[in-house]
C-alpha cells in the first residue's frame, strides 16, 4: 500500500527542466573590463531552430518604442572611457538608434556578467494567477567562451498550478549574438 501512495504521489508532481540554446552552445567566459565588450554584433540571435527571433537591440533597449528591431543589422559596442561604452543599432539604412551606458548606473557586471534582470516572488496573490508558489527569473548578458555575445534567460517555478496540481519547473534559455568585428573601425 505504500508503494501505491508513494507511486501516485510521484505521479502527481509534474516536473521538468527545459534548456535550449543555438547549435554548438558555448558556456560563459568571464568579463573582467567592458573593455572586452567591444565589437560588431550581429542583431539577430542564434537560437534552436524554429525558436521565435531574439534581438539584441531588444535586450538592449526593451523599453523603447519606434524601434523595428528586425529591420536593425549590427550592434556596434565602442569604448568610450573606462566606465562608458557607445552603442549604436544599424540598419540598411543607416543609424536606427545611438545610446551611451555608464556602468554602476545603467549597468553593473556581476560573476563576469551583466545581469539584466533578477527577480523573485510568490505568484498567486495577483487576480487571475494560475499558479500558486515560488517563482524566479534571471536574464544575464555577457560573452561566451569563443567571444560571441551570448544571452541566458533563467527561470522557475515550484508550487500548484490551478491550485490543484503540484509542479516543479526550470527554464534555460541561451542565446548567441555573433560578434562580427573585435574592434570596430574608428
Amino acid at each position: 500500500m505504500r508503494r501505491l501512495i508513494l507511486l501516485f504521489s510521484l505521479v502527481l508532481l509534474l516536473g521538468g527542466c527545459i534548456t535550449t540554446g543555438p547549435t554548438n552552445n558555448v558556456d560563459f567566459g568571464k568579463i573582467e573590463t567592458i573593455r572586452e565588450l567591444e565589437g560588431v554584433y550581429q542583431n539577430l540571435g542564434e537560437r534552436e531552430q524554429g525558436a521565435y527571433p531574439i534581438y539584441l537591440s531588444q535586450v538592449i533597449w526593451p523599453k523603447t518604442v519606434g524601434i523595428d528591431h528586425a529591420a536593425i543589422t549590427t550592434i556596434e559596442v565602442r569604448l568610450l572611457n573606462p566606465n562608458t561604452l557607445g552603442v549604436r543599432a544599424s540598419s540598411n539604412n543607416g543609424v536606427e538608434k545611438e545610446d551611451t551606458f555608464v556602468e554602476g548606473k545603467d549597468f553593473e557586471i556581476h560573476s563576469g556578467r551583466i545581469r539584466l534582470k533578477q527577480s523573485f516572488r510568490i505568484a498567486g496573490f495577483r487576480s487571475g494567477d494560475l499558479i500558486v508558489g515560488p517563482t524566479y527569473e534571471r536574464d544575464e548578458l555577457g560573452l561566451d567562451r569563443k567571444g560571441h555575445g551570448k544571452l541566458s534567460k533563467q527561470g522557475g517555478f515550484v508550487g500548484l498550478v490551478v491550485s490543484l496540481i503540484p509542479m516543479a519547473i526550470g527554464v534555460n534559455e541561451d542565446v548567441r549574438f555573433v560578434r562580427i568585428d573585435k574592434v570596430p573601425n574608428p
